[in-house]
């Protein structure tokens, strides 16, 4: 694992989270006006997402393990929904494509990716802390 201190990544995953929380909040205002029903579950979607993240800059700050563990878990499943949507979406009809893969799902799609990278990877570092600190080196 690398060397940096834990600072670093707790630095990286709270802007990460940051972006994130914006460009979800953009994605909904978005899709607010919208009466469609795959709108309608993507807005659920980002809500539920929206309020991990919330919880995830305390645990991010507090180093947390149970709830950074938990946000990773939640970023996941929401990054493949958002991609297998995506998917789904631009094979069924172009109509459809239009009105839901807009810009704001796209860069908000990338963008969780990469707060889930984050996630990940400070996660490890806490859990590498925690194990030498319990194996005393």
């Amino acid at each position: 694992m690398c060397v940096c201190p834990p600072i670093v990544f707790k630095i990286a995953l709270l802007l990460s989270i940051a972006a994130n929380i914006a460009l979800t909040s953009m994605e909904m205002y978005n899709n607010s006006d919208s009466k469609q029903v795959i709108l309608t579950v993507n807005l659920v979607a980002c809500f539920i997402a929206l309020l991990f993240l919330a919880l995830g800059i305390y645990g991010a700050i507090m180093n947390h393990i149970v709830i950074i563990r938990m946000l990773m878990i939640v970023l996941v499943v929401f990054c493949l929904f958002k991609i297998i949507m995506w998917i789904v979406c631009a094979n069924l009809s172009p109509a459809l494509s239009d009105a839901i893969i807009h810009i704001w799902f796209m860069v908000n799609t990338a963008a969780s990716i990469i707060c889930a990278v984050f996630v990940v990877i400070f996660w490890m570092r806490l859990h590498e802390l925690t194990r030498e600190f319990q194996l005393g080196y």
